[in-house]
């Protein structure tokens, strides 16, 4: 078990910025893909955020570049459907990512 998690943690640690792409993307999927609203997907996906930036030790002022992703999916929608899903739902993970960003400054646990 001890080895298995140490290449776990290898492999965290070595492909930083794939494991970083694939939670933007699971973001993005949500937002525009899953038609359906599902709190649980959305928690579950927050929770894999909070996990990794902590793990990673990013701050929360990349957290809040982050938070652009969002801005710019309602930008786009309100000029393509004004009145699309899409809209609410990234205006949903823009809320969550800020509130994460503005707790982690509150909290003290910004390392960069």
């Amino acid at each position: 078990m001890k080895i298995y998690s140490h290449n776990v943690i290898f492999f965290l640690k070595k492909y930083k910025y794939v494991v970083l792409t694939l939670i933007i993307m699971a973001v993005a999927g949500d937002i525009l893909l899953i038609e359906n609203k599902s709190d649980l997907i959305t928690f579950f996906i927050l929770s894999l955020i909070i996990l990794f930036f902590r793990f990673y030790k990013i701050g929360s002022k990349k957290i809040f570049i982050v938070s652009i992703f969002p801005i710019v999916i309602i930008f786009f929608s309100f000029i393509i459907a004004p009145k699309s899903f899409a809209i609410e739902k990234a205006s949903t993970w823009l809320f969550l990512l800020i509130g994460t960003g503005i707790l982690q400054e509150i909290l003290g646990k910004d390392t960069k």
